[in-house]
């Protein structure tokens, strides 16, 4: 048996490529030019074409499912994906490959989670050379079956629903010069999406491309006697179509071209199922802003997310790091 500090081997071996670029960048609405212009990775020193942040990280729960599903306890009808985060720290490329090692651990990898029995797992993932280029951690709820719960345990509750995030009114008319990264804060773009109703298509195609083959997914008969009596949908997959929903709005306005560094890290919290033919739209707004203690002139922004249905329930919650131009003097460091 695994000692609970002890790292796995690699799993999960896979090569990215421009049809998993494009694909992931369809699934899930992120359509930034540095994924899909072969000019502006160059352009802009970033050394070629980089994949999406967050094809790792969905990657990583696809390699957990195939190769290790019982740290997402895979088959178990009352468990669901709890909590996630992941910090990036080194680019991925065209061409590069992917692999993943794991950590058992016990603790919760986002604050906020029900108290109640837990699998946590730390990941890191590391390129063809060995360098780790992100780390993170997974979070899966599940009934207590401890020696003595016996059958009837009871299946893990959901965190209450935090207060509605709320977005000033804003548009981008107002806006005169190129912001900088202390300027997000108080004028920075925010609002809600509008919206996309949840289909088939959706959760089977990014299933089936990530690797994470959950059967609370995709089997009908199985989900049916599961925690939340139907299919749902993967949480990683709409936490991605949200950043994809707020990162169009960001990109969308005048920045400073020089030095955007951008996207550091991510968490998130399943508050609520997602199911076929929910309709759902993202909020946004910018939160916080540090100047960078490693990197004069660049700032870090913690934007703030929550994911919505058409009953206004706020069914996910998260959180994204982007590190970007600043300007002046800095007073205070950034972690």
């Amino acid at each position: 048996m695994r000692d609970a500090r002890e790292k796995s081997d690699e799993i999960g071996h896979r090569t990215v490529t421009d049809a998993s670029v494009m694909t992931f960048g369809c699934l899930t609405g992120d359509y930034a030019p540095m994924h899909f212009d072969h000019e502006f990775g160059p352009a802009n020193g970033m050394g070629g074409t980089i994949a999406h942040g967050l094809l790792s990280a969905t990657w990583s729960l696809g390699a957990l499912t195939l190769y290790a599903p019982e740290r997402l306890a895979i088959g178990d009808p009352d468990a669901y994906l709890a909590g996630f985060r992941v910090r990036f720290s080194r680019m991925v490329y065209l061409g590069d490959r992917f692999s993943l090692r794991f950590t058992e651990v016990r603790e919760p990898c986002v604050e906020g989670l029900v108290d109640s029995a837990r699998c946590d797992t730390d990941f890191e993932i590391l390129n063809q050379r060995g360098e780790v280029t992100c780390s993170g951690a997974v979070s899966v709820a599940c009934a207590d079956r401890a020696p003595g719960a016996g059958a009837s345990a009871a299946a893990p509750g959901l965190p209450p629903a935090p207060a509605p995030m709320v977005v000033e009114a804003w548009s981008a008319a107002s806006l005169t010069s190129p912001l900088l990264a202390e300027e997000l804060v108080e004028k920075g773009p925010r609002g809600e999406s509008l919206g996309r109703t949840v289909t088939e298509a959706d959760i089977v195609g990014f299933a089936n491309f990530t690797g994470e083959l959950n059967p609370v997914y995709l089997n009908e008969v199985f989900a049916a006697s599961a925690r939340f009596g139907s299919r749902i949908a993967p949480p990683m997959w709409s936490f991605c179509l949200g950043f994809g929903d707020y990162l169009r709005e960001l990109l969308a306005i005048s920045m400073p071209s020089s030095g955007f560094a951008g996207h550091l890290g991510d968490s998130w919290r399943f508050l609520a199922p997602i199911r076929i033919g929910d309709t759902i739209r993202t909020r946004h707004k910018p939160l916080s802003y540090k100047p960078s203690r490693s990197r004069p002139g660049m700032g870090v922004v913690e934007f703030g997310l929550q994911l919505l249905n058409q009953r206004d329930e706020i069914v996910q919650d998260g959180r994204v790091a982007m590190m970007m131009t600043a300007g002046g003097a800095t007073t205070e460091a950034a972690r």
